[in-house]
Formats: C-alpha cells, structure tokens, sequence
C-alpha cells in the first residue's frame, strides 16, 4: 500500500513537472516571438523615419540648387542657361518656362544685356513624401543691364514643388509668393 501510494505520488509529480516545463517552454516562446516582433516593428518604423529626413534634407537642397539655377542667366549665355534649366524641370512648368524664355526672356536679355543671378538666402520645407516635396525657398538676387548702370538688388520667396520621377528631383511647380 505504501509502495502504491509512492508510486502514485511520483508519477503525479512527473506528470506536473512535464506539464510546468512545456508551460515554461509556451511562455519562452511567446516572449521570444514577442522580442522579435518588437525588434522587426522598431527597425521598420526607425528605417522608414530615417528614408523620410533623408528625402526632406536632399529635397530642399535640390529644391534650393534648382530654383537658383533656373532663375540665373547671362546675356552672354542665356540660350545654354536655359537650355541648363529646362533639363532640370518636369511636366506643365517645363512647357510655360519654355514658352516664357523664347518668347520674352532669350530676346529682351540678349537686347538689353540683361543679367541676373540669384541666390538661395534659406529654404523651409512644407512637405514631403518619397518622390515629391513642396519647399518654400527664399532668394536674393542682382540684375544688370545695359541702360542702368547701378545694379538691381531684389528679394523674393517662391514656393517650388519637386518631383523625382527617375532618382533625379526636378522642379514641377514654381509659384511667386
């Protein structure tokens, strides 16, 4: 009887003793998966974050060098800077800026020698998404000509959607504020 009951009372404890290590197994698993699920979820979000201010910091330094450029040109070499420009801007803007320069700008700054070069003065980024961002962009510029002697300082602000379309941001959209 003795031996029965001690019998009876290891095998129960065997029995628990499985059932406690495969509950412990459950629970290292799951907080296993769960460690992995967070570390996943973490880099996700931390690439994702890190692909979103690279595109804001190299969108606004696109948006600035291109609206510089465009802006830019001498008497001297005005039909290879807007040549230069037109390379560097996409879609309806593209079409307008060509229209504008053959009709008015190449002649009226070959006529009377016109110059102007402008310069990025700051830049603020009004949004952004991975092919596309919109930057208000702050300029300072000086135009020469052949009837005033003095040189013309001027201040504007544009704001200037960019696009990258192919790995390379153009300007689709400038508007004069």
């Amino acid at each position: 009887m003795i031996a029965r009951t001690w019998y009876r009372a290891v095998a129960f404890l065997g029995r628990s003793a499985r059932r406690r290590r495969a509950r412990l197994g459950v629970l290292v698993a799951l907080a296993v998966a769960a460690t992995a699920f967070a570390a996943v979820g973490y880099f996700h979000y931390t690439v994702a974050d890190q692909r979103t201010s690279d595109v804001r910091r190299d969108a606004a330094e696109q948006a600035a060098k291109l609206t510089a450029g465009v802006l830019t040109y001498k008497a001297d070499t005005v039909d290879t800077d807007v040549r230069q420009a037109k390379s560097h801007l996409a879609g309806q803007f593209l079409d307008s800026y060509a229209k504008l320069t053959t009709d008015t700008l190449i002649p009226q700054a070959k006529q009377s020698h016109i110059d102007a070069r402008w310069e990025v003065s700051g830049t603020s980024l009004i949004s952004a998404a991975p092919d596309s961002a919109s930057v208000l962009v702050f300029l300072r510029g000086l135009t020469t000509n052949s009837t005033k002697p003095d040189p013309t300082y001027l201040i504007s602000s544009v704001r200037v959607q960019v696009v990258r379309p192919h790995g390379q941001w153009l300007i689709d959209r400038m508007e004069p504020l």
